[in-house]
């Protein structure tokens, strides 16, 4: 049974350190493919789900005057978020604030953090996961 048969069957993701296990598992046992994923649901259980990968976006903020440039004009004020998905009926991208381990992740892979005025989305485009508009504070 190849690792995508058995997520398919057992209806989760599993690591490939997680798979090598229960592979050796089921060419020990002499059950249908079915049969052993049926046997092994209640272990499956204590089998911490694999991190997933975060979509992370750059959202640019704008100031109180409502411009996206420093009054210097130098640099756009970027929050770092999780994109988490689209809102179809409004159109607008549900996102959440990014934790200190994803800080680290980004600083450890190289990314500038500080002074970068790329980014992927406005602000007023974007609503929480609740679905409502972001709140600036001041």
């Amino acid at each position: 049974m190849m690792k995508s048969e058995f997520e398919n069957l057992a209806g989760r993701a599993v690591t490939n350190e997680q798979y090598r296990a229960i592979e050796t598992l089921y060419m020990s046992s002499n059950l249908e493919k079915a049969e052993f994923v049926k046997s092994i649901r209640t272990m499956l259980k204590s089998i911490p789900q694999p991190e997933r990968k975060k979509d992370i976006k750059r959202m640019v903020v704008r100031d109180k005057s409502g411009y996206r440039k420093t009054p210097n004009g130098c640099y756009y004020n970027i929050k770092y978020v999780e994109l988490v998905d689209i809102d179809i009926k409004t159109g607008k991208y549900i996102i959440k604030p990014l934790e200190e381990k994803d800080f680290e992740r980004l600083a450890k892979d190289g990314h500038d953090l500080n002074l970068d005025t790329w980014f992927d989305f406005d602000y007023e485009d974007c609503i929480d996961e609740k679905k409502k508009p972001i709140e600036l504070n001041y």
